[in-house]
């Protein structure tokens, strides 16, 4: 045994003997610079390209094996307009050689500098680097058992520096160039973490963007099983681009991740602790991706941090916009989980943030060649009045003046619409109106838009709706079928407009339909049916029974009536509407007070805001209610009231004549009277003294005869 050792140890030395005595004569009697044009004509052999070696090649054995080589360029395509594929101004090389023997390969830290590569694709597709990718050798690949060669690679690092690449893509009509390309990494080795510091400048011709580029990160590769990790990724970009809203744009971003794409197994990229950060704005997230036999899906969550909508329309340079509360757009934030894939799209535990107000729901998008949306949301409440224009002195624009002002309906983006929602809405506040319990059911395909149901609680009563807009022609066609029941007139109008000028208990059904491209031609298109009630109710600015007795006492030339409340109340009123081409047509109203009978007729043109319309007044066998007692010589009578004007302005005359007349009759009953009382006394005046004529007469024939 003792014998063997020692052979085996005389052997070995003298192996090394051999080895160091050959790698002592390389050094002295090889120049590797004698090998230029072999190593030039072997690249031109294999590749068709020249390899230009200005530089002298410097050789080193022992511990290491290295190469140093000066300039270097390497000529490129047949076709394409840069001269060179590539070019090196130094590379330094050097692998451990005993590790060799053994198939491992230990390089000290591999230095590139002044390299410059040129990428270039044609406009029918070829690119210049097709030439110099062969297939792979299966017995390459049966030698190493199918384990690729970076299993034994082992680098002190990598040191880039001052590197350009260039990518010419005339197919695309894109351009971008990375310069200034500095790249330095810690010792590179399978299983271990690698330190990464990379600095560059890109730039883009398409859209046209520049930044430079700062990234840090540990890398952690092992090839035998095909896993890589990416931990401690800091990315920053400062972004110039006339296209974005601020320029230069700051852009941050973290991460760790990890791959595994062993191919027994779906491949699969995690991506965690996620952070984007711009614009005082900051993202966070997971996401996971996998590719299948069939197709690769993306899930993941992702949440916005509370931030200012209003500073962030500063930062943007946009005007934040003026709002009747300057404390709104102070809060926002969000967060959702995704589940996405290159055709669909969705978004479930879907919560927005606004101020006071939180919008939450699902949303699932479907074959983004044509998209198919589909959504269930609800909003827990909003005051839209907060976020419209503050109110100014300056009169608002006349409706005619507004809807003339609109827009078209955009029938193509209406058309290709294919969605499918419920949307729910527990409290509105808008135009000082409180809306409550709003559901809306929302379809649109093929040009065909609905909501239904649509339904609301407003003002102890009930709003229900089936609105439909059709879009397949040219010329789009509105209907709706409404139904307002039991809602309270007074506290509506007294929000709205500050004012109840009615109050009452009032229901409303209408069926309409018009048809136009603009609301001015939807308004005088209007055609429909619509009846209405109000019970319980009054109308303010008018006091019919005022106007009356106002009107009477001037007739009887009397002092005008002491001003009463300016209100005509109604115990129930109701009517039906014919609607033709935007004017309401009434001929049916009926109203009732304590003092009056009212029946009515007229129309009101909705596209001129204009009234016209007649009120028959008559004086009921009363004289309670509004100062009835002024009227008792009035009952029965039917007294004229024309509305006339503006729905601003309206204007209330009375129709004299019928008073005028039911005086002159009066005046000439109560004459008649007096004339048939005198007649009557003075018939009476006769009778008596032809009476008492008779008498005396009748006393005389009396005396004469006895």
């Amino acid at each position: 045994m003792n014998k063997l050792v020692r052979g085996l140890g005389w052997g070995i030395g003298i192996a090394l003997a051999v080895i160091a005595t050959a790698m002592l004569g390389i050094i002295l009697f090889v120049d590797p610079n004698d090998f230029k044009d072999d190593i030039t004509q072997a690249v031109k052999d294999a590749t068709g390209r020249e390899l230009v070696l200005t530089g002298d090649i410097e050789l080193s054995v022992f511990p290491w094996l290295g190469l140093t080589l000066g300039t270097a360029r390497l000529s490129n395509a047949p076709g394409f307009d840069a001269e060179d594929f590539a070019r090196v101004a130094s590379v330094d090389i050097r692998v451990k050689l005993l590790p060799l023997l053994k198939q491992r390969v230990e390089m000290k830290t591999l230095q590139l500098h002044g390299l410059q590569v040129n990428l270039s694709r044609a406009r029918d597709g070829r690119s210049n680097w097709d030439d110099l990718l062969a297939a792979p050798d299966p017995a390459s690949s049966a030698v190493h058992g199918g384990v690729s060669p970076l299993a034994a690679l082992a680098i002190g690092g990598v040191n880039i520096e001052d590197a350009q690449i260039h990518w010419d893509d005339r197919q695309a009509g894109q351009r971008i160039d990375v310069e200034k390309f500095n790249l330095r990494t810690g010792a590179i080795a399978p299983r271990l973490p690698i330190d990464i510091r990379l600095s560059t400048q890109l730039s883009v011709s398409e859209p046209a963007l520049q930044t430079p580029v700062t990234m840090q990160a540990q890398l952690t590769l092992d090839p035998e099983s095909q896993r890589y990790r990416l931990e401690g990724l800091d990315l920053s970009l400062n972004l110039h681009s006339e296209l974005l809203p601020v320029s230069p744009l700051a852009v941050g971003l973290t991460a760790d991740a990890e791959a595994d794409l062993a191919p027994q197994a779906q491949p699969m990229l995690k991506v965690t602790a996620l952070q984007l950060r711009t614009l005082g704005v900051t993202a966070n997230g997971t996401m996971q991706l996998q590719q299948d036999a069939v197709m690769s899906q993306a899930k993941g969550e992702l949440s916005v941090a509370t931030f200012s909508p209003r500073e962030l329309l500063k930062a943007l340079g946009i005007a934040p916009p003026e709002t009747a509360d300057a404390g709104v757009l102070d809060k926002a934030s969000a967060k959702l989980a995704f589940v996405g894939s290159p055709q669909a799209l969705a978004v479930n535990g879907l919560e927005l943030l606004l101020d006071d107000s939180k919008l939450t729901g699902s949303l699932q998008v479907k074959d983004f060649s044509r998209p198919a949306i589909s959504f269930d949301v609800a909003l827990d409440g909003i005051d839209a009045d907060r976020y419209l224009p503050p109110a100014t002195d300056a009169p608002p624009p006349s409706p005619s003046a507004a809807v003339v002002a609109s827009t078209q309906l955009p029938l193509e983006l209406l058309r290709e619409l294919d969605v499918k929602g419920d949307l729910r809405v527990n409290k509105l506040v808008i135009s000082r109106a409180h809306i409550s319990d709003i559901v809306y059911g929302i379809t649109a395909k093929g040009g065909q838009i609905r909501l239904s149901p649509a339904q609301a609680n407003l003002y102890q009563g009930r709003y229900s709706g089936n609105i439909a807009l059709d879009v397949r022609k040219d010329t789009p066609v509105l209907s709706a079928d409404e139904k307002l029941s039991e809602v309270h007139v007074g506290p509506l109008l007294k929000d709205m407009l500050g004012d109840d000028k009615a109050s009452g208990t009032a229901s409303l059904m209408a069926k309409v339909s018009a048809n136009g491209l603009t609301p001015e031609a939807i308004l005088q298109s209007l055609n429909g049916t619509a009846s209405f009630q109000l019970a319980d109710g009054a109308v303010k600015g008018v006091n019919l029974g005022q106007l009356i007795r106002e009107a009477y006492a001037r007739i009887k030339g009397k002092p005008a009536p002491p001003k009463t409340t300016n209100v005509t109340d109604f115990a129930a009123m109701s009517g039906s509407v014919d609607i033709r081409n935007g004017v309401l047509h009434n001929q049916d109203l009926q109203a009732k007070s304590p003092l009056l009978r009212i029946a009515g007729r007229g129309k009101v043109d909705l596209p001129r805001q204009k009234i016209d319309y007649l009120l028959n007044t008559s004086i009921v066998e009363t004289d309670q209610g509004q100062a009835g007692e002024d009227l008792s010589e009035l009952k029965g009578l039917t007294i004229p009231v024309k509305i006339t004007g503006s729905f601003d302005q309206p204007k209330f005359a009375l129709d004299l004549q019928p008073i005028i007349k039911a005086r002159a009759e009066e005046k000439l009953k109560r004459q008649k009277a007096r004339l048939e009382e005198k007649a009557d006394k003075k018939l009476d005046e006769k009778k008596d003294e032809l009476k008492k004529k008779a008498e005396d007469a009748l006393k005389d024939k009396l005396k004469r005869l006895f």
